[in-house]
């Protein structure tokens, strides 16, 4: 086995992977990408038969920088036999197991490029290369990409609760729960907080005897996908926020969480005419509630149940609540992996202990500029609101192939100019 590439991918999740395929046009770049699982599964604990994604199909690993490839989804549409049929549906979103497969699929025709089951211990740099040790081997690069993903949000106040019957959602007591006759409390109102509430008073876990939605948010707030916001889901947009000043991207991407983190408009759609349906017209005696503008201060275990207290930001007030089952769907963080603790004094960090930035998705560092460490999902503040997203992998990617190759096989950004003109 070849230890030396010019790249060493960690972690093989969507972006990745992405990375992965555009760069297998290349002839110049010898890459590996490493993963510890044992196959690839996309937050296999939080997918349900009605997780559908929030972007189109066409935004793909591939298509967007290249549509000829081999690895789109249209291709797997083809070579699966499934496209004629799937035109039929009349869809623009697929389900997100069907993004999953579709991915699968990808793995199983890069399986020389991506190695599973093969945790990265440590990365280190000798002065010419890095050295990334998995296990008792050890491998060296000109490049790395980090693509190790999030770690779930846990509120302070139950970091130490953590159990069977208090969890966050990404974690596999959810698949072993039993809410037969019990009362649960969800908490956090984005896409998987009412996906869980839904499944949950649907019987999904058993049926139990209440389940109450908690959310700081003012509503169960719809995604905003009219068109002009999705300018911000375009190169050019990133182009013209990547130089603006820290100070005024931080609120910028705040005040556009809506654009990225709202909640699915049809799903909600389809939600309020099926508590309807229960509440008015089946008239269930099963307790479901939406409590927003709440937020945990604290929360304690008494007797096998858990005792919560909620500020309510709409009166002012404080509200308690109790429940058998807590699960949290309070998001996720960025967590600089310790893989890099070897050279972490080398890397730059920002006053919040982030990553600071080029344009071209390289984290800066002290070693030498042709030794780059790229990092991928972990530049929302300096690349703005569409980097956590699917919208934009493919063209993220092919930046990334562009400096690794001497080929530049991928267009330049700007090819057109945008509706909204950011940076006359």
């Amino acid at each position: 086995m070849d230890k030396h590439y010019n790249l060493i991918g960690v972690g093989i999740g969507p972006f990745n992977l992405s990375l992965a395929a555009i760069l297998d046009k290349t002839k110049d770049v010898n890459y590996k990408f490493f993963e510890q699982k044992k196959s690839f599964n996309w937050h296999a604990e939080i997918m349900f038969s009605d997780s559908d994604m929030q972007t189109s199909y066409l935004k793909d690993l591939v298509t967007p920088v290249d549509p000829t490839s081999e690895y789109s989804f249209l291709n797997y549409l083809v070579q699966t036999g499934l496209f004629h049929i799937f035109m039929n549906t009349g869809r623009t979103v697929v389900t997100r197991r069907e993004f999953e497969m579709y991915c699968q699929w990808c793995t199983e025709k890069l399986a020389h490029r991506l190695s599973f089951d093969r945790p990265v211990n440590s990365v280190d740099f000798d002065g010419k290369k890095f050295i990334v040790t998995s296990g008792s081997d050890q491998f060296t690069a000109d490049n790395i990409c980090i693509g190790t993903g999030l770690i779930p949000r846990i509120p302070e106040c139950a970091v130490d609760l953590i159990s069977p019957n208090f969890f966050h959602a990404k974690s596999p007591y959810l698949s072993e729960l039993k809410a037969e006759g019990k009362n649960i409390v969800i908490i956090g109102g984005g896409q998987t907080g009412v996906e869980i509430f839904r499944n949950a008073f649907n019987g999904k876990w058993g049926n139990p005897k209440s389940v109450k939605l908690v959310t700081g948010r003012t509503a169960l707030q719809p995604l905003d996908e009219s068109p002009f916001t999705n300018e911000f889901f375009t190169p050019n947009y990133v182009d013209d926020f990547f130089p603006m000043n820290q100070d005024k991207k931080t609120p910028l991407v705040k005040s556009q969480k809506l654009a990225s983190d709202g909640n699915t408009p049809s799903y909600l759609d389809e939600l309020y005419k099926e508590l309807y349906q229960i509440k008015f017209v089946e008239q269930r005696s099963q307790q479901i509630e939406i409590l927003p503008s709440r937020r945990l201060n604290k929360v304690q275990e008494y007797a096998g149940r858990y005792m919560m207290v909620f500020e309510n930001h709409f009166n002012d007030g404080f509200d308690e609540l109790d429940a058998d089952i807590v699960i949290l769907c309070t998001g996720f963080s960025n967590a600089i992996p310790s893989i890099l603790d070897p050279i972490k004094n080398k890397i730059q960090f920002d006053s919040e202990e982030r990553f600071t930035f080029n344009k071209n998705f390289s984290v800066k560092w002290d070693g030498p500029a042709e030794n780059r460490i790229f990092a991928l999902n972990f530049s929302r503040h300096s690349h703005g609101i569409s980097e956590p997203q699917t919208s934009l992998m493919a063209w993220r990617s092919a930046v990334i192939a562009n400096e690794l190759s001497s080929e530049k096989l991928y267009l330049k950004t700007k090819p057109v100019p945008n509706f909204m003109n950011f940076n006359l």
